[in-house]
């Protein structure tokens, strides 16, 4: 038992010596922005109750070798101002973070985020892997490939991907802009609140269309446009949202009530 704590703690240290953070400081209100431009592999960003923007890294992927010591890393798309290999701009409560890795380079990045903050995200296709969110209370304009997986967002929402699926469940629906959410080449699944006031359009070339709400053709309130066409009026109408796939099916779910 003498050897395995030492043991334990010197793993401990290991882990900590290898993970990397850099944080910006800012208000957690509706105008504040984080922009994220071209980060690669798998990109989690998570929501939070709090005033810093944090992104870690785990390894030792960004020392510099022996042979560099005394010399500075330099890369094409601009200067690592933030010694993870990451651009950083910040204007009053708007920052952005462009990172400078080449193709093929990985890196296994993770955000937190205050969760009042708009997100603004590009992600290239040859760079980019699958991105999650969560846990955000603005807007989310992504724009890229691959899958994208939202958890427990409000919107406004702008989602469009080229290869990949998106997978969307909200808390609530934002009243304060349309949503609009559209893969090319992937499968779409959305999960409203069951009493989202919407207005919706639902629209696909080479999939299906299913949902457990009220769609059905004696519903007054839809109208079927074209074959692959949609737009129903549901509890009301409200927020436009509007869901579209190029190539795949489109899942509409309610969400689960919420017993008070």
């Amino acid at each position: 038992m003498k050897y395995v704590i030492p043991f334990l703690l010197a793993v401990c240290m290991v882990g900590k010596l290898n993970a990397q953070e850099y944080k910006v400081t800012v208000e957690n209100t509706k105008d504040g922005q984080l922009t994220l431009e071209d980060f690669p592999g798998d990109l989690p960003i998570e929501g939070y109750n709090g005033n810093e923007i944090v992104i870690s890294h785990e390894g030792d992927r960004f020392e510099v070798p022996e042979r560099a010591r005394g010399l500075k890393p330099v890369y094409g798309g601009g200067t690592d101002n933030t010694g993870i290999a990451l651009y950083m701009e910040k204007s009053g409560n708007k920052v952005s973070f462009r990172c400078l890795l080449g193709i093929g380079k990985d890196a296994d990045y993770k955000i937190r985020v205050p969760e009042n903050l708009a997100l603004k995200i590009h992600r290239s296709c040859e760079k980019g892997g699958e991105t999650t969110i969560s846990n955000m209370k603005n807007e989310v304009d992504f724009d890229g490939c691959h899958e994208v997986n939202l958890r427990n967002v409000t919107g406004p929402l702008v989602i469009s991907t080229i290869s990949g699926g998106v997978s969307v469940v909200f808390s609530e629906i934002s009243k304060e802009k349309p949503i609009s959410i559209a893969a090319i080449s992937g499968e779409v699944d959305v999960t409203l609140p069951a009493t989202a006031a919407v207005d919706l359009e639902m629209s696909n070339m080479s999939g299906n269309m299913y949902s457990d709400f009220d769609l059905s053709q004696d519903n007054k309130n839809m109208k079927r446009v074209g074959g692959g066409n949609i737009r129903a009026t549901l509890n009301g109408g409200g927020t436009a949202v509007k869901i579209n796939s190029i190539s795949g099916n489109i899942y509409l779910r309610k969400g689960q009530t919420t017993k008070s």
